[in-house]
């Protein structure tokens, strides 16, 4: 069977989601998304300022956080703290982990002698799972709350949950900028130029910075390993459910976080680079350009 011809990157993968999110060259897609999202909140995102991804604990003994998007937007009265994640499979502390990143951000703002002035914390999780225990929704929106009257205690700490299992089935059923630009985030890997959302000219930006043909030949390197990495951790995780053993995976998904999220995996790596070569050759790039990036001639791959 010949596999599908990316025309864009999948947005699940680690490299295209922090590169899209998560770098100064394309902040313009951040915050055309964050405005997005909190568009029936009033809130607006002028600019953001990136920040270190990686926060060391100040003990020793304590736990690291790596962020894969950590921006603030600045504002007359303040600021507004942004944690943007792409989670593409379950873990059993999934949930600890999403209020550990909250409150690290929320308490690394005290200073001595401040009053508490503190700025809010929005957490963006998108993920490409449901919940067992939740009512599973689109966009699930988690404040600290009065249980009976939902009435808000503070509007320090908030979550939203961006579920792209719950994303339409297609792009003719999406009628808001919400169900848009979440359709093509779960989809634009399968999507080429002649497809409705590309023709539609409202996200031209996304797809343009998603264009395989477009981009450094190393940066496609890159991608296809990181392609690769995502491939194998599905079939993993689809391996051990079948077997009855998720919690076996959730626990190696969970030691691969702890032991540095921006590092890639060896296993797979070699054939993510012949799969990016022969894309690399598709998109009419030389082969002995290819060679000199990849270390691979045409018969390698």
């Amino acid at each position: 069977m010949t596999k599908h011809r990316e025309t864009f990157m999948n947005l699940k993968t680690d490299f295209a989601f922090k590169r899209l999110f998560g770098t100064e060259q394309f902040k313009h897609i951040l915050i055309k998304f964050l405005n997005i999202l909190f568009k029936r909140d009033g809130i607006h995102v002028d600019d953001v300022v990136y920040h270190d991804k990686e926060v060391l604990p100040p003990d020793p003994n304590g736990k690291r956080i790596v962020y894969d998007v950590y921006c603030t937007s600045i504002k007359d009265h303040g600021e507004e703290h942004f944690i943007v994640e792409m989670q593409q499979v379950y873990h059993s502390n999934f949930e600890k982990r999403v209020m550990y990143y909250l409150s690290n951000a929320l308490t690394a703002q005290g200073k001595k002698g401040s009053m508490y002035n503190l700025d809010p914390i929005f957490g963006i999780f998108i993920v490409d799972f449901n919940f067992k225990h939740l009512y599973n929704k689109l966009i699930q929106d988690f404040q600290m709350m009065e249980t009976e009257t939902h009435q808000v205690f503070s509007n320090l700490l908030r979550l939203l949950i961006v579920s792209l299992e719950e994303v339409k089935s297609s792009w003719e059923e999406c009628e808001t900028e919400l169900e848009q630009i979440t359709y093509i985030i779960k989809n634009m890997h399968l999507m080429d130029k002649n497809s409705e959302a590309y023709k539609s000219k409202k996200y031209d930006e996304l797809f343009d910075a998603a264009e395989i043909s477009s981009m450094a030949a190393e940066d496609v390197v890159t991608y296809g390993q990181s392609q690769r990495k995502l491939e194998d951790l599905q079939l993993a995780y689809d391996w051990a459910r079948n077997e009855g053993l998720t919690q076996g995976i959730e626990q190696g998904i969970e030691q691969g976080i702890e032991k540095g999220r921006e590092q890639g995996i060896e296993q797979g790596k070699i054939e993510g680079i012949r799969m990016t070569a022969r894309k690399l050759l598709d998109n009419g790039i030389d082969p002995d350009f290819i060679k000199q990036i990849t270390g691979l001639s045409p018969e390698q791959y």
